[in-house]
């Protein structure tokens, strides 16, 4: 990204930040976003420092499987508390915070929800080709031919 000048390492950054060409470019000073964001994007550097920038951060196949293989191997109960909690400070230090689902706030507290180890199994079967999805397909009706030429409808 060196061989970019300072406004158009900002264009990045900020395209990145809200994927919107105009809105990028007005953040990071254009006078005239629209015409710049158009004239930026199809800049080949440009492109492939964006392409570059996301291929950086994108999940790789192999880490994909990791965290599946991670989820379905995992054993939460390392991190419920005596009293029946979920210790999110204990989840964050051991780097597992990815395990987290989703956090419910109830009538009752905060509920904290984890990834479905179970699904994460089927996925990983699924990947690694144990399980084959099969489908019937049943003919129902008439089939109806267009016949050409000289033939005789009863001979078929």
């Amino acid at each position: 990204m060196s061989k970019l000048t300072f406004k158009r390492r900002a264009f990045i950054e900020e395209y990145l930040k809200c994927w919107n060409g105009a809105e990028a470019a007005r953040r990071a000073g254009y006078a005239h976003a629209e015409v710049a964001a158009s004239r930026l994007l199809r800049i080949v550097k440009v492109q492939k420092e964006i392409q570059h920038r996301i291929d950086e951060k994108a999940m790789g196949a192999d880490e994909v499987l990791l965290r599946l293989a991670e989820q379905a191997r995992c054993d939460y109960s390392d991190y419920i508390t005596v009293e029946g909690a979920v210790d999110l400070e204990q989840l964050k230090a051991d780097g597992k915070m990815h395990l987290v689902s989703g956090i419910k706030e109830t009538r009752q507290g905060k509920v904290i929800v984890f990834h479905d180890g179970q699904t994460a199994l089927l996925n990983l079967g699924r990947y690694h080709g144990l399980f084959v999805d099969k489908s019937e397909v049943k003919q129902t009706g008439d089939i109806a031919i267009n016949i050409t030429g000289n033939i005789d409808p009863d001979r078929l």
